[in-house]
């Protein structure tokens, strides 16, 4: 790890008011400021098995379903119940989503089984010391022609470095695709 980039625990199940705020303000102007042109640039073809990988209050998923048609599934997954409480309700009106709340490596998930998995903004909230474990099971729940799609904040104050990303897809032999910056 970056020892300049700094490591916040966060109770996601005993959140702050302005976590609650935040999500409100996404959850209304999300898909159209930020999640949409996110999306947009995936080229989903509608029919894709998607994992939405720490999916918090389901902003981010909501608009996902929006690009899958009737032969699309998404998963959501999350280790904080009350933040997918708020996914589910925000979502209960798709048959082609599923929730699921727990940690990603005890879930008895089948390894390649996504088309995609999708990952906004949860990396830098993980504890460093389990990175690599995460990601190394993500990358096995892939297919295995399946893209892996990363959005992370990169400010030192609040985020992740750009090569410790980079290290750990490397590490769990998924480095040979572009990163952004």
């Amino acid at each position: 790890m970056n020892d300049e980039y700094a490591y916040t625990k966060v109770d996601f199940d005993n959140t702050s008011l302005v976590f609650v705020i935040e999500d409100i303000l996404k959850n209304y102007l999300g898909c159209f400021l930020f999640y949409n042109l996110y999306i947009k640039s995936i080229g989903l073809k509608g029919d894709e098995k998607i994992l939405d990988f720490g999916c918090g209050g389901g902003t981010g998923s909501k608009c996902l379903l929006k690009f899958l048609g009737s032969k699309g599934h998404l998963t959501c997954i999350d280790t904080s119940a009350y933040w997918m409480s708020k996914a589910e309700k925000r979502m209960s009106k798709y048959a082609n989503v599923e929730f699921i709340v727990g940690d990603i490596r005890a879930l008895p998930i089948p390894d390649h089984s996504f088309d995609i998995i999708t990952i906004m903004h949860v990396i830098h909230d993980i504890e460093p010391s389990g990175r690599q474990n995460i990601i190394d099971t993500l990358v096995k729940k892939l297919k295995e022609d399946g893209s892996l799609f990363i959005c992370e904040p990169i400010r030192k104050s609040h985020g992740i470095a750009v090569d410790e990303l980079k290290s750990l897809l490397k590490n769990a032999n998924f480095s040979d695709h572009p990163f952004g910056n």
